[in-house]
């Protein structure tokens, strides 16, 4: 039926079009103007009124067709997740298009493209966001050159019903300093910039260098903005680093040598240029010099570059220079944006369950053991906190919370995650939710109900399920108000061992606030392979990684058990899992001697380096 009304509606344009113009055959900024004369006033009335037409029509048949081909394109949905998506041109035109996700459901984008990218850019919008109208929560402008903000200037101006944005951040030079120049582009783009941005003086943050902010998960340093000393309008563009998950990225718009230089100068002591991604300036051709990329160190670089700038194919070009530095630098990945849009995930987190240590140990100073050996994260194991008389059980957690929050702040380690003790109708939940947010959680574990109020084991699918989602429904709206989002997790008995049972549950319940988290050791224990995620109707937004021997829930350190972790690793790549990596191999430095402890957490960590560079 599906395909039937596809059809349906393609012979309807078809036949529209043709009514109107044989000549239609492409877009409406390809079309050619309809020659018809005008001998008086009706002959005018009459041919602008079928201008109009041909235009409106036109417009939606570019519309119904880049629908269609973003639809092809399998554009991946990473709302709530952290990703970056680089934009291809349709036109193989040179431009910068990035959209970005943050896994608090924030909406970054840097820069947007040539004016004929923006049908494109706005349905593949749409379809990384899953919204009708998508929002987006800050919109980057490097610097005043077409092919970097007409997208932004289209949207802002004639797509207001179509995209909504709350933030435009830009340090643009004045018009009267390129018209003293007789910088023809720098001037007309500020001057469009100037006229546009009159509608929404509120959204307009001018940045400077120096400026540290957080757009939701994503902190942003500015490292530099433009120096007036320099003439091109290239040497204006902003360069920043953001840091998002595990991962750190440098964005350096058309930025050349000077410009380059420069941010060298004042930052490369500092550490905050040695970034894990890095974008290439002025698209890989005539911009920093070798020294900027080797000053960054990236592991992965970011080309968005058409194909005759890659291959040179005028001749003019320094592209190769480029890239043979980059092959001097060893760098291990490369995404072009010619070979088609592409999402690229951000470095898993390392993040290990404060479980390590036993019930009472205190919070404060296990954030800051664990911090010194290296981890990037923390999991709070609430269900270590409900004996008696802990703080968590007590009036002040809160209180207890924030304490503990502000010295892991210090210590230079974050909490993603908790874990609430009980099942979903537990007592506690509330009470974890808000502490989890107080602590800057994003996640929080909670055990799906597993069992009848009599203790017996709850086997059927459709009762597990009914059962749990009316659990978790309850207490959404507290979720929601926390931020903090609730995720179920596979564990050992009855309906709740099977992963692609608690993978229905998220369908059922349906909610940003709700998601799944896949534990690998639980799933070992019952029969189930890694590869059941590719069977899973949702992808999971967390990972608990753990090893046994099939035989009990040993939660031991990866490659202490019997579990196929290259086939777990085969298997996240399959799925595009994009979250973090949760350690749960408490049990080895639980029972261990306090003095054994950093060993055993340091091969933890290595373990968990290790097969993080795999995924």
């Amino acid at each position: 039926m599906k395909k039937k009304r596809l059809i349906s509606l393609l012979l309807f344009f078809f036949f529209m079009l043709t009514a109107v113009s044989p000549a239609l055959a492409v877009g409406a900024e390809q079309a050619q103007p309809l020659s018809v004369s005008a001998d008086n006033d009706t002959d005018r009335l009459f041919v602008a009124f079928f201008k109009t037409i041909y235009e409106v029509i036109a417009s939606l048949w570019n519309r119904f067709k880049t629908m269609l081909t973003v639809r092809k394109e399998k554009v991946k949905n990473t709302m709530n997740q952290n990703a970056i998506h680089m934009l291809r041109s349709v036109t193989d035109t040179i431009g910068d298009s990035f959209i970005i996700t943050t896994e608090d459901g924030k909406v970054i984008v840097v820069d947007g493209g040539h004016k004929t990218e923006t049908e494109y850019f706005v349905e593949y919008l749409k379809a990384v966001t899953g919204q009708r109208k998508p929002h987006i929560d800050a919109w980057f402008l490097s610097h005043p050159h077409t092919d970097h903000v007409e997208v932004f200037y289209e949207v802002a101006e004639n797509r207001a019903k179509q995209v909504s944005f709350d933030k435009v951040m830009l340090n643009f030079v004045p018009y009267a300093l390129y018209e003293s120049r007789s910088q023809q582009e720098g001037m007309e783009m500020v001057s469009v910039f100037d006229r546009v941005s009159k509608a929404f003086p509120e959204k307009v943050q001018i940045l400077h260098t120096g400026d540290v902010f957080f757009i939701g998960a994503a902190k942003i340093t500015v490292l530099y903005t433009p120096d007036t000393s320099f003439i091109d309008v290239n040497e204006h563009s902003v360069i920043f680093r953001m840091d998002l998950g595990g991962t750190s990225i440098l964005f350096t718009g058309d930025a050349q040598v000077n410009a380059g230089n420069k941010t060298i100068a004042e930052w490369e002591s500092s550490g905050l240029l040695d970034c894990d991604y890095c974008k290439m300036a002025h698209h890989g051709q005539d911009g920093v010099g070798k020294n900027f990329y080797e000053a960054v160190s990236p592991e992965v670089c970011l080309w968005p570059t058409p194909t005759w700038v890659y291959e040179n194919t005028n001749g003019n070009l320094k592209t190769f220079e480029t890239r043979a530095w980059l092959k001097e630098l060893g760098i291990k990945k490369e995404y072009k944006s010619f070979e088609g849009s592409v999402v690229i995930g951000m470095k898993p987190r390392i993040v290990t369950t404060t479980d390590v240590f036993e019930d009472g140990y205190d919070a404060a100073k296990a954030a800051e053991r664990l911090a010194s050996l290296g981890y990037e994260g923390l999991d709070m194991g609430f269900d270590y906190w409900t004996f008696d008389g802990s703080p968590f059980l007590g009036d002040g957690y809160l209180d207890w919370a924030k304490t503990v929050r502000e010295r892991a702040d210090a210590a230079g380690i974050i909490y993603t995650h908790a874990h609430a003790p009980g099942e979903a109708d537990s007592a506690l939940l509330g009470r974890s939710i808000e502490a989890a947010s107080v602590l800057g959680a994003r996640y929080l574990v909670v055990h799906p109900i597993w069992h009848e109020a009599n203790g017996k084991t709850i086997h059927s699918r459709l009762r597990f399920l009914q059962v749990n989602a009316d659990a978790i429904k309850k207490w959404l709206p507290k979720a929601e108000e926390c931020g903090v989002v609730l995720l179920s997790e596979n564990i050992l008995w009855g309906a709740s061992s099977d992963p692609r049972v608690i993978a229905q549950l998220v369908r059922k319940v349906g909610s940003d606030w709700f998601g799944w988290c896949f534990d690998v050791g639980h799933a070992h224990c019952c029969g189930y392979k890694s590869d059941v995620l590719k069977a899973c109707a949702v992808v999971p937004m967390s990972l608990h990684i753990q090893d046994n021997d099939g035989s009990g829930d040993g939660h031991l350190i990866p490659g202490d058990g019997t579990i196929d972790w290259n086939l777990f690793l085969c298997t996240l790549r399959e799925i595009g899992y994009l979250g973090d990596c949760v350690l749960e191999a408490h049990h080895q430095s639980l029972e261990a001697p306090d003095a054994e402890r950093d060993a055993i957490l340091t091969r933890l960590l290595e373990t968990a380096q290790s097969l993080r560079e795999k995924m």
